[in-house]
């Protein structure tokens, strides 16, 4: 049975229990983690978020810089290491309390700091900085950059003067030849027939990748040198990245565009001297929060290259904890964790993403299906047009070519809402999903998480945040270090578990992250390295409790009361007083 199991597309995995799937997961992680030697190591981090951003990105692009998913097997660590600036330690609980501060700094709502750091010393196969671009726009693209030629052994590298030659917007575009095969005119007579040559193989890897913009953007490639074009069609991650440069041109050249049709007086602007005028940052925060509270989704704002390399590298992050067995609580939207996981994100999702709309779409549906639906859907002047949210992009696109004038019927109502969906969970945001996902996939095997689903990656990857107090008692071993008789250490037991009852959830969250490191505890006790335990030290009302995170242990002096044993945690909780032996 179990080898039916394995099978590829066997359903059998997935109707196995989470406790099974986790055994099994758990197990393979570790398997991965003892055929290694290498450690990955984060040395001297700093606290503060902008700086904890800049080091973890710039260590983590050192490492998988050079990595091509496609060709490379992914990076796998035995452990990872991390130290603090001034802080002592370097365990496993120093490990863990990188995970939750690291999961703040990406979720806070503060802007990004500046990521162009972050790239030096890699081979940058992302592109080119996002200011840059912007900054460099003004040159003339007529001005073609001089090619220079150097040798290393039998093999000849080419280079341009500049770092690249910058996409022209005004380019002609492509058009395939099998859109003009009867005309009478070659759309195509400006370019060479080697251009033309390369245009052929160029346009149908475009067209797979955006195919409203493909002979737009064909245009625009076939415009750069060709060395770097060949080089381009050699990587399919150059390629892509490429494309969505283009289409970054492409959305803000028409936005442009747009915003000048209403002023006729104005006298219509050059494109360079905008681009050169203009002051876009791309730092807006990397995720958001659509509908329930707590639960993100990327943000991927003008999908600059920083950007998506910021979410390439969240990617790694969750691939790292999952291969560590650690917990990142960087809560994610379900929608999120099946595109990671690579299944099919459908209509019900929307639920989960905004309760509200899903719940007017399904009246809808309700409705549609009355005596009267027909004339009650086309009273709501629906239209295969979408308005998205600032964070999505902001504006209003069309569902379908010519959308604004497709009006919402009984007929086509499932075909708009499967549109609506699809748009706003993941074609808004794809680019910084896709790059979530390569992250990950970086760091763990392609097949690892077949048998998954978004619930069991959630426990996985999360664990529990809600602290279940008598799950929590039947983990915890306690230690006696007082001397003391039994009848007094049942007395301070009883005392401890008490005051953790009448905890809230944050203060419960507040302890076990003071406790192991993670303020979440694994879904299963198979999470735990080690189980969490209580040392009861000699009696002592004067000093706090510390904890040990390496070792998920509480140091708690015998104190003489309950009244002081509870001042005394909560004090320790709040002030963080715990050591990484």
């Amino acid at each position: 049975m179990d080898d039916v199991g394995m099978e590829h597309g066997s359903l059998l995995p997935e109707l196995r229990g989470f406790p099974v799937k986790e055994i099994r997961f758990r197990r393979h992680m570790e398997k991965l983690r003892n055929g290694q030697q290498r450690d990955l190591i984060l040395c001297k981090l700093e606290r503060n978020r902008e700086c904890l951003m800049i080091q973890t990105f710039k260590e983590l692009n050192a490492q998988f810089g050079n990595q091509t998913r496609r060709v490379q097997t992914p990076l796998t660590f035995n452990r990872v290491k991390v130290t603090f600036k001034d802080e002592p330690g370097e365990g496993s609980g120093v490990a863990r309390s990188f995970y939750t501060s690291i999961a703040e700094a990406l979720l806070a709502s503060a802007k990004l700091p500046n990521l162009e750091t972050t790239h030096i010393g890699m081979n940058n196969k992302y592109g080119t900085p996002f200011s840059s671009i912007l900054r460099n726009r003004g040159v003339s693209n007529r001005d073609p950059p001089s090619l220079q030629r150097r040798t290393a052994g039998n093999k000849i590298f080419w280079r341009t003067s500049r770092e690249r030659k910058l996409l022209n917007y005004d380019a002609r575009p492509y058009l395939p030849a099998s859109n003009h095969s009867d005309g009478t005119t070659e759309p195509n007579d400006h370019l060479s027939v080697h251009l033309q040559q390369l245009g052929e193989r160029l346009f149908p890897k475009i067209y797979s990748i955006n195919a409203t913009n493909a002979s737009k953007i064909t245009g625009m490639l076939l415009e750069i040198p060709t060395p770097q074009l060949l080089s381009i069609l050699s990587s399919e991650d150059t390629l892509r990245q490429k494309v969505n440069e283009a289409l970054d041109i492409i959305t803000y050249k028409q936005k442009t565009e747009a915003n000048n049709v209403s002023t006729q007086t104005q006298k219509k602007m050059i494109p360079v001297v905008l681009l050169e005028q203009c002051q876009i940052e791309d730092n807006e925060p990397l995720f958001y929060s659509p509908g329930k509270r707590g639960f993100y989704t990327p943000r991927q704002g003008y999908g600059s290259f920083e950007r998506i390399n910021a979410f390439r590298n969240i990617g790694r992050l969750i691939g790292l904890c999952l291969q560590q067995n650690e917990l990142l609580p960087l809560f994610l939207q379900r929608h999120v964790l099946k595109f990671i996981l690579g299944r099919k994100i459908k209509f019900y999702d929307l639920a989960f993403f905004d309760p509200t709309i899903y719940e007017s779409f399904r009246q809808l549906i309700l409705n549609a299906q009355l005596e009267d639906g027909d004339a009650t859907i086309l009273r709501m002047e629906l239209f295969f047009v979408i308005d998205l949210m600032k964070e999505e992009g902001g504006g209003s696109v069309e569902l379908l070519p010519g959308g604004r004038e497709i009006q919402v019927t009984s007929s086509n109502l499932f075909e708009y809402l499967k549109r609506y969906t699809e748009y706003r969970l993941i074609k808004s945001q794809e680019k910084a999903l896709e790059a979530l996902r390569d992250g990950v996939f970086d760091v763990l095997p392609d097949s690892c998480m077949n048998s998954l689903t978004a619930e069991d990656l959630r426990l996985l990857l999360n664990g529990v945040g809600d602290i279940n107090v008598s799950t929590l008692i039947s983990y915890t071993t306690f230690n006696d270090e007082s001397s003391e008789g039994s009848d007094k250490l049942l007395k301070f037991k009883r005392w401890f578990w008490s005051i953790v009852e009448k905890m809230g959830t944050s203060e419960r969250q507040d302890l076990v992250y003071f406790w192991t490191g993670s303020p979440a505890l694994p879904a299963s006790e198979e999470g735990f390295q080690p189980l969490p335990s209580v040392t009861i030290s000699p009696a002592d009302d004067s000093h706090l409790p510390t904890a040990n995170t390496c070792i998920s242990r509480l140091y708690i002096p015998l104190y003489s009361s309950k009244t002081i044993l509870r001042s005394k945690l909560l004090m320790a909780i709040k002030s963080k007083n715990f050591g990484f032996v």
